[in-house]
């Protein structure tokens, strides 16, 4: 079998990090949170790694706009953080085999500060990712997915399966689509029901 197609290793449980996201810090949802700077302290924690600071000029830029989406990403990007300083999270072979497919830890975890963030933004109220039982399963699951590793103990398929039953933009994409094939079913029943009519009238007129 080819590498890429590999299955990704198993990471920690989905129990466990669910468990993390209820216990988020309240100072991740404050507007005056410093996300940045506790990116740049936690690259130096996970591998010594001093990130350039034209890259957290950037991370800033996009996190400091003013906008309600920027303060969402603020705090997807605080949750991934608090997530990966758990040992319990980070800690395992399959997280460390991730880890080094992109280079280490510290570009592992930058790659998830991105990932998330864009996956997710604008999807729920941002409390709602620590208080909801559906929300910390949707953000656990999209942090193991985009982190390259499946939660302990499910295989690739049900791990798939699992992330579809709770990603948002996938039930809100299923859900237009269906939307749209029931409004393609009526169209063609009424067009066959106003032929029909056509063609009784038709056979009335020859009588």
């Amino acid at each position: 079998m080819r590498a890429d197609t590999a299955a990704p290793p198993q990471g920690p449980t989905l129990a466990a990090v669910r468990h993390r996201l209820s216990t988020a810090p309240p100072d991740l949802f404050e507007p005056e949170a410093s996300v940045t700077a506790l990116v740049a302290d936690l690259a130096v924690e996970l591998d010594g790694t001093v990130l350039a600071a034209d890259s957290l000029a950037r991370l800033d830029g996009d996190l400091g706009a003013g906008d309600e989406a920027a303060t969402t990403r603020r705090v997807l990007v605080g949750l991934v953080c608090w997530l990966v300083l758990d040992p319990a999270v980070r800690g395992g072979p399959g997280v460390r085999e991730a880890a080094s497919r992109l280079g280490g830890a510290s570009h592992w975890m930058l790659a998830l500060v991105s990932r998330v963030q864009h996956e997710l933004v604008g999807l729920r109220p941002d409390r709602d990712w620590v208080l909801l039982d559906e929300a910390r399963e949707e953000l656990a699951r999209a942090f193991l997915r985009l982190g390259g590793v499946l939660p302990a103990g499910e295989g690739a398929a049900e791990a798939h399966d699992r992330w579809l039953a709770v990603s948002t933009v996938y039930q809100r994409d299923l859900v237009r689509a269906m939307a749209v094939e029931q409004a393609r079913a009526e169209e063609l029943e009424r067009a066959l029901a106003a032929q029909r009519a056509k063609e009784a009238a038709a056979q009335y007129a020859n009588y």
